[in-house]
């Protein structure tokens, strides 16, 4: 018991913690007032550390104004060293830097993520540092640790009434944008090799993917596999859209998800129970490297294996503890994700629907087949829907009627697709029509989950346009879930 208590009060810390980080996005207290409250805090926690009623109402509030003091110390400032203090000036600059991200290569342009070092402007050279984003032609293709110069130029990442690119920039700490600038390759090869390599294996996966199956299924393989989209039709991708499908081409804690099914679907009748957990978490750590472990992925991973630990073991309050520390965590190291990073809401709502709502679909899912971890994702994909859709809802202001429907259709078909393509492209490494030939059956079923989404997308008021979804219905909405979570917990024996 004494035990339990620590944990809720470390819990309370936390999730005031991230409050306050929340807080501060639209509150600006002094960071001088800060550290004197927290000053007087922490004397008062000393005085009253027996008294636990007292002690928990000051430590949430020392976790909000912890919280309140990360975001003020990481807000950006701009000075004569930084890059962006030269954006938005008449004149054409000149900048230096290295590709430090995996290049994002579309069908009719290229985007690229420099580390600057080197700017000129006016005839003079000034060292600087930060990150700009550049959009210039397909063609001529550069790679991960190229050192590339720049002529054009630098702007601000634009700013609209419903939507912030410079927010949605500013989680990477990147503040500037050149779009079409004059560039040149000064030298290659400065970039980590490590994750030169990773890049270098990611494009090769890709490029026998497309050897394996025909168009669309070839993009629509890609995206599910290594998340890549770029190559999907814009047709399909407005089809995902509109049946709620989209997801599954995002990596995600979804994905994540499902490849933790597959794990326990194939191997759960050869390996203990107690085997599971270690054996999920190589095949993650593997899909995530696979997938080119960005700081999305690898936070997915993350909160994916805390949520089948929670399913594991039956330890949903510990487990509740260590996923609000991973987020805190990855809050305190970059605390502009809280806010403006939506694939963290998304995947943070996603694991706590699979740690909390999947008990109660699992009672009512005992009667459907087991085999292939059908069960197992129908359970995953329902449980993500209750928690993750208002917020898809709130930011894209669009309600799919279909989406329960369509996922409960293609649920069944996605790990299989999964695995099969996984294995015909591997093969096709080896033997290309041997991967051909394996890669007939998951073109089958990519071939029906397109039908799927294809076929319910022209369903009459299949998506609705919401514009009503404010953030109070939001709150009024996740309150009432929680209450009835809550309510339920209370009831069990």
């Amino acid at each position: 018991m004494k035990n339990i208590q620590k944990s809720s009060l470390i819990i309370f810390f936390l999730l005031a913690f991230l409050a306050g980080v929340a807080l501060a996005n639209f509150f600006v207290l002094p960071i001088i007032y800060l550290v004197i409250i927290l000053i007087v805090g922490f004397f008062l926690a000393l005085r009253f550390r027996k008294n636990k009623k007292v002690i928990l109402n000051i430590l949430i509030i020392l976790g909000a104004l912890i919280g309140m003091l990360r975001f003020e110390l990481a807000r950006h400032e701009a000075n004569q060293s930084d890059l962006d203090y030269y954006n938005d000036i008449e004149q054409r600059v000149s900048v230096t830097g290295i590709i430090a991200e995996e290049p994002d290569r579309r069908a009719d342009h290229a985007k690229y993520t420099l580390e600057v070092s080197e700017l000129k402007v006016d005839g003079q050279v000034k060292v600087v540092e930060g990150r700009i984003l550049i959009k210039i032609s397909k063609l001529p293709e550069y790679f991960y640790g190229d050192e590339l110069q720049l002529t054009g130029n630098l702007q601000t990442p634009f700013e609209e009434e419903e939507f912030s690119y410079r927010d949605y920039l500013a989680r990477y700490d990147i503040y500037s944008v050149m779009y079409r600038p004059r560039a040149w390759k000064i030298s290659a090869d400065h970039g980590s090799m490590f994750f030169k390599l990773l890049y270098d294996f990611k494009k090769t996966f890709e490029d026998k993917i497309n050897q394996v199956f025909p168009e669309p299924q070839a993009s629509f393989m890609a995206g599910l596999l290594i998340g890549s989209r770029k190559g999907i039709p814009p047709d399909i991708t407005e089809e995902f859209n509109i049946t709620g499908l989209t997801h599954i081409v995002a990596i995600s804690g979804y994905n994540i998800a499902l490849v933790i099914a597959l794990v326990t679907g194939f191997f759960g009748s050869l390996v203990p129970r107690k085997w599971q957990f270690p054996l999920a978490g190589i095949f993650v750590v593997s899909f995530t490297l696979l997938v080119g472990a960005n700081a999305a992925v690898v936070r997915a991973a993350i909160m994916g294996l805390l949520a089948f630990y929670a399913l594991t073991v039956g330890r949903q309050y510990h487990v509740s503890l260590a996923l609000v520390m991973t987020a805190s965590v990855m809050i305190f190291w970059n605390s502009q994700i809280l806010i403006n990073d939506v694939s963290f809401q998304l995947s943070f709502a996603a694991v706590a629907g699979l740690m909390y709502v999947s008990p109660i679909f699992e009672k009512w899912a005992q009667k459907i087949p087991d085999k292939f971890a059908i069960r197992e994702s129908l359970i995953m994909t329902m449980s993500a829907q209750v928690t993750a859709v208002p917020l898809i809802v709130f930011y894209f202001a669009r309600l799919s009627l279909v989406a329960p429907l369509a996922n409960v259709l293609v649920a069944p078909a996605i790990p299989l697709a999964m695995l099969l393509g996984f294995i015909a492209t591997a093969i096709g490494f080896v033997f290309l029509p041997l991967g051909i030939l394996i890669g007939f059956g998951a073109h089958i079923l990519l071939s029906y989950i397109l039908w799927v989404a294809k076929t319910l997308a022209y369903v009459p008021l299949a998506s609705l346009e919401v514009g009503w979804f404010s953030v109070g219905v939001a709150v009024i909405y996740y309150a009432g879930l929680i209450f009835v979570l809550a309510r339920r917990k209370l009831k069990e024996p």
